[in-house]
């Protein structure tokens, strides 16, 4: 055992390694034990392992080895999750991510690297922003604007758009916006502020980068061309937030970075240069920051809204909710905090903060602004800035939201504008020495384009470089989950699990310790491979902004065990996904190796399949019927099984649990290439079958104009170009399609009513049919069976709306027997007009 040094304070034992590696022999290990010693052992004397007294012990310090040229992370084999760093030491931990095979790490880097990575025009600069004499001046060039006027527009906090003026020297322009700045103009309060050289449209008149898309405000912009544009950022501290002292400790910023729909391994794909600058920062003793990454990150969800209402809240909702961070912005106003958020969405769009505070469906109109604008300020957000941009630049891209494709603005990508207005917000609040949260969401993952997220890495590896010189400040760089929507994601079982492995790593300045003391920072040291998700986080950010005295939502926290602290207290080793409030349909990332069988093949798979989208088809009709009075059965389609996959069973005591991946058909026309499917958890006993859980895995929210309002949204699909599903149609018999690719059978009971059976080997399926618009019928099935498990009891009554097919039922076989039974009649018909009462 040789000593290497010994310390009273945490230091950083990977890096510290690196610089004392003489000291230590070849195939040597860092291990930072309890008494803060380094300790460097040879191994070439314990092949069995290391085994320290548990006084001496702390879970593993990771070390990662690198390519100090090419800075390439050493995997565990050919194809394998890529890691920030290499596990020391034996793995000690219940949740083993499975590796990728060959064929989808394959499939990974030909999606990545064969379509490019999309680039931006050049820039051009019109005008510059300088600070002289304490003061901001605009300095702009006549030249850059031949034969054209200027366009100054800035943001208009009464209205939330765009006013424009026109000046026809730069002089004029020059002049006009110092005169803002003077007299603290509203429209200048935001920071931004966009620039124009405008031309007049003639039929041979044709910008380089003009678009078919019409300015939103049009009047002075009418009938002209753009020849060049600018975004200019800067932002003030306008307000000042006096918080009242909680204590002694001192304040420290925190800095929240979302990229979204990016998983682990997409980021080890595609952002070579910021990880190369994550590693820069870890390994320079002279940065003022740690840098923690947590591989076994599990998304709660593959959704946003999920994921962050429990970051910023610890609350659990099944279903999207208004966002409850008032209880955490009021904590942060108590302790004098600013508050920022940016991002890359339109407030005009549906998604975004408009989404978070509940207003994505509000009509759009001057109420809409208003109730927008209400609700952020009753969130305590001082200063969005950045994101007022968003509407602008989107538009110019001819785009409502950043999904589609990359966003540019003037040869830059729109993240380049959120990261420079944050790194100035910081700058601004460090200047004068208060404390931020700074919230940023960036979507340019968030497309079905694998390469898109490479726009990202130049911009987000300098804004890495800036906010790592900050001594107070711990930035959270993560992810909410990995992409649903690219064609890796859609084919490839290994892409479709990466969307439940995010990413995260934790930037820590090094005067944290001082706040949560030597075991905190071992802590985060020692959870980097332990399973962990977004209520850690949400824990440790509780801790460091002092929100003991708020109650917490402690449901979660009792119920499945988490630390007090969060990622600041040791998370246990044999943690599982069982212990994680995770949301229906969600995948969980550690490799399942005990006793579940996977076979896609089985008749028995399909009649639980038929089950599973039969009850989710009765729920859509149900959700819809309690408040429509008409005969219609609403926009959304009925959903009608195509293929089943993922199938696994596990026997847990005397119940079988079935989960499985149903693929159904989606909306006409198909205007983009998409796959709907569901995950189900179905459970069986010997004496009933029932649903445990259902969740959409694999669809967007293109259906969510659909006019469902009645209906679960998630489930809805309609036809995109008309949002209905031809409910006024009347269902016929050639309405209904091969289910699974069987036929049914139709039984013609009534002039109205037709029941639909499909048998399969293991197993009988009902429908009923309710051909007549105007008249509901109600009858009875009875009937007696023989060796099967009927997910309804015999004898059972239903009543069936006009124009209405409803799922009766499916029976199972029970075991592997091919000798059962299913005989059943259909009695009591009563049919009788339909009464519409709105």
């Amino acid at each position: 055992m040789y000593l290497c040094r010994h310390s009273t304070r945490f230091i950083r034992p990977w890096r510290y390694l690196r610089r004392q590696k003489s000291a230590c022999r070849v195939g040597a290990v860092a291990i930072l034990a309890a008494t803060a010693l380094i300790i460097c052992i040879d191994l070439t004397g314990t092949p069995d392992g290391i085994f320290l007294p548990e006084s001496k012990k702390l879970s593993s310090i990771p070390i990662y080895v690198t390519d100090e040229l090419n800075h390439t992370t050493t995997y565990e084999g050919s194809c394998s999750i890529p890691r920030f760093r290499s596990q020391v030491g034996p793995m000690d931990n219940s949740c083993n991510r499975r590796n990728p095979s060959e064929n989808s790490c394959k499939m990974a880097d030909n999606y990545t690297d064969g379509q490019g990575t999309p680039t931006c025009g050049p820039y051009t600069e019109m005008c510059l922003l300088k600070f002289e004499d304490k003061k901001r001046h605009l300095h702009c060039r006549q030249e850059a604007c031949p034969g054209g006027v200027f366009l100054l527009g800035t943001f208009s906090p009464n209205t939330g758009s765009m006013i424009w003026n026109s000046f026809n020297t730069a002089i004029k322009l020059e002049k006009r916006f110092q005169k803002m700045i003077h007299r603290k103009d509203l429209s200048i309060e935001s920071g931004i502020a966009f620039i124009e050289c405008r031309v007049n449209r003639t039929s041979t008149t044709k910008a380089a980068n003009e678009t078919t898309c019409t300015p939103q405000d049009v009047g002075i912009r009418a009938d002209t061309v753009v020849q060049s544009q600018q975004l200019l950022i800067f932002p003030n501290l306008t307000k000042t937030i006096e918080g009242i002292s909680e204590g002694t400790e001192t304040n420290l910023n925190i800095n929240i970075l979302l990229v979204d729909s990016v998983s682990h391994s997409h980021l080890f794909r595609t952002l070579p240069l910021s990880l190369r600058q994550l590693r820069r920062i870890d390994e320079d003793m002279q940065h003022k920051q740690y840098v923690f990454n947590f591989d076994r990150m599990q998304s709660l969800k593959p959704s946003t809204h999920e994921n962050l209402q429990v970051l910023l809240s610890g609350q659990f909702f099944e279903l999207p909710r208004v966002l409850p961070f008032r209880p955490t912005s009021s904590a942060l106003r108590r302790r004098g905090y600013g508050i920022v958020w940016n991002e890359d969405m339109c407030w005009q769009d549906e998604w975004g903060l408009v989404k978070y505070v509940g207003l994505s469906k509000e009509p759009m109109s001057p109420i809409r602004w208003d109730k927008f604008r209400a609700m952020t300020s009753e969130l305590s957000v001082d200063y969005s800035g950045a994101s007022l941009t968003s509407c602008e630049v989107l538009h110019s891209n001819c785009m409502d939201g950043p999904f589609r494709n990359s966003v540019c603005y003037n040869g830059r990508n729109h993240d380049w504008y959120l990261s420079e207005y944050a790194k100035q917000m910081q700058s601004l609040y460090q200047k004068a020495n208060k404390p931020y949260f700074q919230y940023t969401e960036l979507n340019v993952g968030h497309t079905r384009i694998e390469p898109s997220i490479k726009t990202l890495d130049e911009d987000l590896e300098a804004y890495l470089k800036y906010t790592s010189t900050e001594d107070n400040t711990v930035t959270i760089l993560f992810s909410d989950h990995g992409s649903r929507y690219t064609q890796f994601a859609l084919i490839d079982d290994d892409g479709f699990m990466e969307q439940f492995h995010p990413f995260l790593f934790v930037l820590a300045p090094k005067g944290l310790e001082d706040l949560v003391g030597i075991s905190g920072m071992k802590s985060l040291a020692g959870n980097q491979d332990r399973l962990i998700s977004v209520l850690d986080v949400h824990l440790m950010l509780r801790h460091l902004i002092n929100m003991s005295s708020i109650a917490a939502d402690n449901s979660h926290i009792t119920k499945f065990d988490f630390q007090p602290r969060g990622l600041l207290d040791p998370i246990p080793s044999d943690r599982t996904c069982s212990s994680l409030p995770l949301f229906r349909g969600t995948e969980c990332i550690c490799d399942r190796v005990s006793a579940t069988t996977k076979d896609t093949q089985k008749s028995s798979h399909l009649v639980l399949a038929e089950f599973g989208l039969g009850y989710l088809n009765n729920q859509i009709l149900k959700s819809q019927a309690k408040q429509r009075r008409d005969i219609t059965r609403g926009a959304c389609r009925k959903l009608i099984g195509t293929a089943i996959s993922d199938v696994e069973t596990r026997e847990v005591g005397n119940r079988t649990d079935v989960k499985m991946r149903i693929y159904t058909e989606q909306g006409q026309p198909l205007l983009e290439p998409d796959v709907i499917s569901f995950s189900f958890n179905i459970l069986w006993t010997k004496s009933i079958v029932r649903v445990g859980w259902y969740g959409p895995v694999s669809f967007y929210g293109k259906y969510g104009h659909c006019d469902n309002t009645n209906a679960n949204y998630l489930f809805c699909v309609c036809d995109e170009k008309t949002n209905s599903s031809a409910a006024g149609d009347s269902l016929t018999l050639d309405s209904f399609p091969r289910a699974f690719n069987l036929t049914s059978t139709h039984v013609t009971i009534s002039k109205c009513l037709t029941i639909l059976e499909r048998r399969h080997r293991s197993g009988l399926v009902l429908e009923a049919l309710n051909s007549c618009h105007n008249v509901t019928v109600e009858f009875e099935v009875r009937g007696t069976t023989m060796n099967v498990i009927g997910t309804c009891r015999l004898p059972s009554r239903y009543t069936i709306r006009g124009n209405h097919n409803l799922f009766l039922g499916a029976f199972l076989t029970m075991g592997d027997t091919e000798d059962w039974l299913v005989k059943y009649e259909i009695a009591s018909v009563e049919s009788y007009p339909y009464a519409n009462t709105s």
